[in-house]
């Protein structure tokens, strides 16, 4: 919409009112591109389309040079010496304030975690400037009208549907432009193609039912707590970044119940099988630190895994470092671990905890959408998992039933406490038979597969149902 026509708004519509702002959210936007470019810039530019989203020239001014130099330059050389230096070959420092006004919107917020909030209230004034602009020269064209009433009302149509589309990137497609790849895929599939079968957890009875883990997909990985859902997805995020290794592709782990420094303990012991309690008790064999700890560091230290462990992270911190490591480390899947630890975003104090959770959900399976990555999210069954006895259920999913809405798959993973399935020495020999049961699955069916736990080494492996002692004795 052309900025003639808002200002030409008459007094019949907003008498002495300023049309609807908000500078603060505008500086706040200008500061996040400013601040960190690379991880901000598409993302605004994705919602803002154009500098007439701003109400200040100035900050048109400094937008329309950014969005310039975003379509000549790499986003790296982007940055707030760059931009004032393109501003004043153009002659237009001084009318937006010059160095000392880029300078102070620098520092107006303190990080850019809020950046789509800041976004989403200058598209909302933006909206609104272009609504009273519609509705003014509707009014002036309804005055001016001459019988042609039809053409009116269908002119006025078209403009408030050229207003909404302000507020949605999406767009629709005809099937018959779909349907070639469709068949295509069904082929592929059919076929056992693997550029269709998903990511390999490394799981074969698991992988043969889900055919891998998806682009998109927003996958539940489901227990009560010590079960083994922790050790369960970084046996996966192992496998995955072994497959991947060779690609230049990457895993992202977000963890917020272990740091680092514990997580890669786990990922060594379980891959030289190294009881944990011997490292910490100080029994390593000088084999065992010679030969099984160096391989094991040799194979992880070739496995593209990053991890982040900042504790309660928010929705809209998960998602600004999943990008940034989508873009930086060109990650393929994330694994998080887990919801119930995940702070909410935003300042509503009156929302309930399931209101919250469902919130937190719905952001991580756009997140899965928007990146086109699987993301693995890990959660907590509720105790009426365990005080029913038998398998857990969807239903048992903990907080928000939303989860299982949001979900395309939920694995919920199932087994006896040790002390009820075997004698200690029976569990170190054999190890624990466990389930994994795909209670959901989007795009394929359900089922129950069986895993073998060996808790003495924090690591699953594929069940095989034979024990030492079916093995014949020479």
């Amino acid at each position: 919409m052309a900025n003639s026509r808002l200002e030409n708004i008459g007094p019949l519509l907003v008498g002495d009112r300023p049309l609807p702002h908000s500078l603060e959210a505008e500086r706040a936007v200008i500061s996040c591109l400013l601040q960190d470019t690379r991880n901000t810039i598409d993302l605004v530019f994705a919602k803002l389309r154009t500098e007439e989203c701003f109400y200040s020239p100035a900050h048109r001014t400094i937008y329309n040079t950014m969005s310039e130099m975003r379509s000549e330059m790499v986003v790296g050389q982007i940055d707030p010496v760059t931009v004032i230096e393109r501003i004043e070959r153009k002659g237009n420092l001084e009318e937006i304030g010059g160095e000392d006004y880029i300078a102070h919107i620098l520092n107006v917020v303190p990080t850019t975690a809020n950046v789509e909030a800041y976004v989403d209230c200058v598209l909302e004034a933006h909206i609104l400037r272009n609504l009273i602009g519609a509705c003014a020269d509707i009014a002036g064209r309804c005055y001016d009208a001459e019988g042609n009433v039809p053409e009116l009302i269908d002119a006025v149509e078209q403009e408030i549907l050229n207003i909404t589309e302000l507020q949605t990137d999406t767009r629709t497609v005809c099937l018959r432009d779909v349907i070639t790849d469709a068949v295509d895929y069904l082929e592929n599939l059919h076929k056992r193609d693997a550029s269709v079968m998903g990511m390999r957890t490394g799981f074969a009875d698991l992988d043969n039912l889900l055919t891998g883990l998806k682009p998109g997909e927003l996958v539940i990985l489901a227990a009560r707590p010590s079960i083994g859902k922790t050790t369960l997805a970084l046996n996966m995020a192992r496998n995955i970044a072994c497959d991947l290794a060779k690609t230049g592709r990457a895993v992202g782990v977000f963890s917020m119940e272990m740091g680092a420094p514990q997580l890669v303990l786990r990922l060594v012991c379980s891959e030289a099988r190294i009881n944990m309690k011997d490292v910490r008790d100080g029994k390593l064999t000088p084999a065992q630190w010679g030969v099984d700890i160096i391989q094991a560091c040799d194979v992880l230290s070739n496995t593209p895994i990053f991890i982040d462990d900042m504790p309660q992270i928010s929705s809209v911190e998960l998602r600004q470092k999943a990008r940034r490591m989508k873009q930086n480390d060109n990650v393929d899947i994330i694994f998080v671990d887990y919801l119930q630890l995940m702070r909410p975003s935003g300042n509503n104090r009156n929302a309930s905890r399931e209101q919250e959770v469902s919130k937190m959900s719905r952001e991580i399976k756009a997140l899965a959408k928007e990146l086109e990555i699987p993301v693995v999210l890990l959660a907590q069954l509720n105790r009426q998992a365990e005080q029913s006895g038998g398998r857990p259920k969807l239903s048992h999913l903990r907080e928000s039933g939303a989860i299982e809405q949001d979900a395309d798959v939920v694995l919920l993973l199932h087994r006896e406490r040790e002390t009820e399935m075997a004698t200690p020495e029976e569990i170190l020999k054999n190890g624990v038979e466990c389930e994994i049961i795909v209670a959901k699955n989007r795009n394929g069916e359900t089922g129950l597969r069986k895993l073998t736990f060996l808790p003495q080494y924090t690591r699953f492996e594929n069940f095989t149902g034979i024990s030492d002692d079916d093995v014949p004795q020479y």
